[in-house]
């Protein structure tokens, strides 16, 4: 029989199934929920250095829970009609550009008008066209003084 070395690590997400995918991902966010809540006593700390305390007196001193629902019972409203606010417009705007192609491709420059503009030679702009990294030194008209385009 074949030895197998102890450091294979087999990388293929895509052979799992979906309900394999859904396992995973629900482990992984309770893991990560495991973990923050460890960190909460240090949190806890840190915001209790930072002043944190007095919006708890408020919140204690003005109804404590029963404020806090009614406060979340308003954010909540407020969320729910932003968006049913941006999926009407997005719906609107759907329907009135479907089947519309808005973009549109841009005339390309002559290379005659690009010479002209920039006062660089026709080795110049194909140096410059190919380049990835291109670094030029302009002077006070915008003329170019200096350039390097690295390949």
């Amino acid at each position: 029989m074949a030895e197998i070395p102890e450091n294979v690590q087999i990388h293929a997400p895509e052979l799992l199934t979906q309900p394999q995918r859904a396992r995973d991902t629900v482990v992984t966010a309770a893991m990560w929920g495991v973990y923050l809540y460890l960190w909460v006593p240090l949190i806890s700390l840190f915001a209790w250095l930072l002043g944190f305390e007095f919006a708890y007196d408020v919140m204690i001193r003005t109804g404590g829970a029963r404020n806090l629902l009614s406060i979340l019972f308003a954010y909540s409203i407020v969320i729910g009609v932003i968006f049913v606010a941006v999926t009407v417009w997005s719906l609107v705007n759907r329907l009135r550009f479907r089947g519309v192609n808005r973009r549109k491709s841009s005339e390309s420059v002559a290379d005659e008008d690009l010479l002209d503009q920039f006062h660089v030679t026709i080795d110049q702009l194909r140096e410059l066209r190919v380049g990835k990294v291109i670094s030029i030194e302009l002077d006070e008209h915008g003329h170019p003084v200096q350039f390097s385009a690295d390949p």
